[in-house]
């Protein structure tokens, strides 16, 4: 029987200025971490609508952020700084990575598992749900 101790964990090698750097993953507890210092980002992969200077004003900060979590380094200032100092190219080749180990299964899978499983627990909004129509002020005029 194979335990989770059997079990390797996933990872991707991505080449950048010469070395390979290991790409882990953002672990659940990363990606809480990550959805706690950042709340907007829960929202964009939720669905729901951000303010665009919102999310260019957390922009590089985010993109290091996640950088540095998804190659063993979470909340690591030092791996941040580095993470932001790459170029755009290269932090692009990392973060694909990172969102193929993480979620192999896409973002639209991820929800839906958490949505399914808040709804199993009794939960109706884990704050995974995608945003509801905005209302409008016009009625529906009678047939009468």
């Amino acid at each position: 029987m194979v335990g989770l101790i059997d079990i390797a964990p996933a990872s991707e090698r991505v080449h950048i200025r010469g070395v390979d750097v290991d790409v882990t993953g953002v672990s659940a507890s990363g990606v809480a971490a990550l959805f706690g210092r950042f709340p907007d980002i829960r929202k964009v992969i939720m669905g729901r609508e951000v303010e665009l200077d919102d999310m260019m004003a957390l922009g590089g900060e985010l993109i290091a952020a996640i950088l540095a979590a998804g190659t063993g380094a979470l909340g690591n200032p030092e791996a941040e700084k580095i993470a932001d100092s790459l170029s755009v190219d290269e932090q692009a080749d990392l973060m694909l990575a990172i969102i193929r180990v993480t979620l192999p299964k896409g973002v639209e899978n991820f929800v839906s598992k958490l949505t399914g499983a808040g709804g199993a627990l009794g939960v109706s909004d884990l704050g995974l749900a995608p945003a509801a129509e905005p209302a409008t002020n016009s009625r529906k005029r009678s047939k009468s």
